[in-house]
């Protein structure tokens, strides 16, 4: 019995550091994501190379996040799928990292269009239509869905934007006037920041759950806390 409680002993003191390795390593990323993606839900997946190896030489083959209901800039409620290859801690505790190369996904919800195009409190939006065939979303405004206004997600300098290809009031195309305040309202809602990890995005479509968004960045870029 007591040799095989030392058996027991000795193949649980490995395993117990694999996985103290590998909470220690997922907090370090969950940190460091934290501070750019605050109030999300993440998850971290790592590679299969042995968590202690891995912090030990401080190289993560890869990283794996993904996030709920994060806040990404303006933009609330998101959802991402993020894979940070050939991860290198390069500065002290978990402040910092060297990121060969991203790739990211992310979805906004209709909601979370609707409270960035909104949010200025010019445009009162009441309710959001998807279309995938025509890569819209249409905003509607006022009481009863008075008016509407179509936008299609765009990419242009590796940024996302919105064009406004119709603005209506009560059926009808809206005064020149109406329809330069509101393109300028929406315009005004751009997210001015620059995207983490030197990201870039190479499209933008719409589908009935919003709008998706693929970014990559090539080539090392810096992953660290803020503050």
């Amino acid at each position: 019995m007591t040799a095989l409680a030392c058996v027991g002993v000795l193949v649980a003191l490995p395993v117990g550091g694999e996985l103290l390795a590998r909470a220690e390593l997922q907090h370090r990323v969950r940190t460091a994501t934290a501070s750019r993606v605050p109030d999300g839900d993440l998850r971290i997946g790592l590679s299969s190379r042995p968590a202690l190896l891995q912090l030990a030489d401080r190289r993560l083959p890869f990283v794996e996040v993904d996030g709920a209901h994060a806040r990404i800039g303006r933009i609330p409620d998101a959802s991402f799928h993020a894979r940070l290859e050939d991860v290198r801690l390069t500065g002290g505790g978990d402040r910092r990292a060297e990121v060969a190369s991203a790739r990211v996904t992310v979805l906004i919800p209709p909601s979370a269009v609707a409270a960035l195009t909104g949010g200025s409190g010019r445009l009162p939006v009441t309710g959001v239509r998807t279309d995938p065939h025509r890569d819209t979303l249409t905003l509607l405004f006022g009481q009863g869905g008075l008016g509407s206004v179509t936008l299609r997600p765009e990419t242009a300098g590796g940024r996302v934007g919105m064009t406004v290809t119709s603005v209506e009031i009560m059926g009808r195309t809206a005064p020149d006037a109406v329809a330069r305040r509101i393109r300028d309202a929406v315009a005004q809602r751009a997210d001015p920041e620059a995207y983490p990890l030197g990201l870039r995005a190479t499209s933008a479509r719409v589908e009935e759950d919003g709008i998706h968004v693929r970014l990559r960045s090539d080539g090392p870029t810096t992953l660290s806390r803020a503050g």
